[in-house]
C-alpha cells in the first residue's frame, strides 16, 4: 500500500453536536447489499432525555444511545484527503453500538398453561402434603370476572339519594355545632358573643386565683401573644377576668397539641379538675376507646379561641402572632377562613390585623358549594 503524505489543514471537533456516526452492529456487519436498504433516524427519548439512533431494514430494527463521549479515553477521527490540494481535514466522529430491538411477547397463557400442567402433575403423582396443598390452592383461586358480575348483579338496585352525598349542611347546623350564640343584631359589639357560653363563669372563675399569681418565672415558657397580650392590659380594670381567658385559650391549646387523646387522666388544666374535664368534653366526642377530636372538633377550638382572643384584645386582633402560640400547626389561611365565620373582617392596612365591629357583615356559610355539589342537589 502506497503511503500518502498530506497537510492537516484543520481539526474540526464539536463535542456538543451529533457527530458523523460509525455504527457497530451488535449481532454481527451489515453487508454491502444491504446498506441501500437501511433507512435511519435520531430520536429523543422523552423519559431520559437521550438521543436515540434507531435504523431498519424493513424486518428488523436497530437500536442505539448515543456514548458518553467524556468516557472515551481516545477520540475517532474521519480522515477527508483532498488530492488536489495534498490537504487533509479532521472530522471527530463517534462511533454508536445498535443492536435488534425484540418483540416482547405476552407469555401470560403459556404461563397459565404451565401453571395448570404443574397443578394435573402434582395431583397425579405429588405426596399426599402436596396433593392436598395443590386442592387448598384451586380453592382459593378467583375467577375475577365471574366476582365483577356478582358485584354488579348485588349494586344494581342500589338506589342513591343524591342529596345525602352532598357536602353542604345547612348553615345553621352547621354554625351552631361549632359556634357559640352570636347576636348579628347587636349593636354595641361587646354584646355579639358572650364568652360564657364558651366556659361558663362558674369554671372560669376557678382560674381567678392563678390569673392573678402569675410569677416572671411562669412567663418564660409563655408564648409570645401571652406576653404581649399580658402586657397591653396591665391597666385594664378587667384584668383578672381577661388573663383568666387567655389561660383558656392556652390550655385548648394544649389539649390539641397532646398526640394521644385516648388515654386515660390526661390533664390540660393542672388548676382545676372540673375545668380541665370541660375541656375534654367540649372538645372531643366520646369514641369506643376513649376521646376522640375529629377536624369539626378542632375548629371548633380554634374558633371559640379566636373570639376570646378578640374579646381581650378588646377585638382587634394580630392573627399571625395569634397564629404562633399554637403548638399543633395551624396555616394563617385557614385562620383566616375562619375568622369570617365568626363575622371578624381584615383590616384594611394590614391582612393579618383582624377586628370584630358592627354592624357585622353577612354571615358565610361554612361549607364553600363547589359546582359538583351544586349538580347532587338538583
Amino acid at each position: 500500500m502506497k503511503k500518502l503524505k498530506a497537510i492537516i489543514e484543520d481539526v474540526i471537533v464539536q463535542s456538543n453536536k451529533i457527530q458523523p456516526i460509525i455504527v457497530n452492529f451488535q449481532n454481527g456487519e451489515l453487508k454491502d447489499e444491504e446498506i441501500k436498504e437501511i433507512s435511519c433516524g435520531l430520536y429523543r427519548e422523552q423519559k431520559d432525555n437521550k438521543t436515540v439512533l434507531a435504523l431498519s431494514n424493513g424486518h428488523i430494527v436497530y437500536k442505539g444511545n448515543r456514548p458518553d463521549c467524556k468516557k472515551e479515553s481516545t477520540r475517532t477521527m474521519l480522515v477527508l484527503h483532498n488530492k488536489r490540494t495534498g490537504k487533509v481535514r479532521l472530522f471527530e466522529a463517534e462511533r454508536w453500538e445498535v443492536a435488534p430491538v425484540l418483540e416482547k411477547l405476552d407469555n401470560q397463557d403459556n404461563i397459565s398453561d404451565v401453571d395448570h400442567k404443574i397443578m394435573m402433575l402434582n395431583k397425579k403423582f405429588g405426596s399426599k402434603k402436596v396433593k392436598r396443598r395443590t386442592e387448598q390452592f384451586e380453592k382459593l383461586k378467583v375467577n375475577v370476572e365471574n366476582v365483577k358480575e356478582q358485584l354488579e348483579k348485588a349494586v344494581s338496585n342500589v338506589e342513591i339519594d343524591r342529596q345525602e352525598l352532598s357536602n353542604q349542611l345547612p348553615n345553621d347546623d352547621c354554625l351552631n355545632a361549632i359556634l357559640p350564640v352570636c347576636n348579628r343584631n347587636a349593636s354595641n359589639v361587646k354584646d355579639v358573643y358572650n364568652v360564657y357560653d364558651i366556659i361558663p363563669r362558674s369554671k372560669l372563675e376557678m382560674l381567678f386565683e392563678h390569673a392573678m399569681k402569675i410569677t416572671d418565672e411562669d412567663m418564660k415558657e409563655k408564648a409570645e401573644f401571652f406576653k404581649h397580650t399580658l402586657r397591653i392590659m396591665q391597666s385594664d380594670p378587667d384584668k383578672v377576668n381577661k388573663v383568666a381567658l387567655l389561660l383558656y385559650i392556652e390550655m385548648i391549646n394544649e389539649w390539641f397539641a397532646i398526640k394521644f387523646a385516648r388515654k386515660r387522666d390526661i390533664v390540660v388544666c393542672s388548676i382545676s379538675e372540673e375545668v380541665n374535664q370541660h375541656i375534654i368534653d367540649t372538645y372531643s366526642v366520646s369514641g369506643p376507646n376513649g376521646r376522640l377530636r375529629p377536624n369539626f372538633m378542632t375548629d371548633k377550638g380554634l374558633l371559640h379561641s379566636l373570639i376570646l382572643a378578640l374579646t381581650i384584645s378588646n377585638f382587634t386582633l394580630d392573627l399571625e402572632m395569634f397564629r404562633l402560640m399554637f403548638k399543633k400547626r395551624t396555616s394563617l389561611k385557614k385562620l383566616m377562613g375562619l375568622t369570617k365565620l365568626i363575622g371578624a373582617v381584615s383590616s384594611k392596612d394590614d391582612k393579618k390585623i383582624i377586628m370584630l365591629k358592627v354592624p357585622m357583615p353577612p354571615p358565610v356559610s361554612p361549607v364553600k358549594k363547589t359546582k359538583k355539589s351544586v349538580r347532587s342537589n338538583q
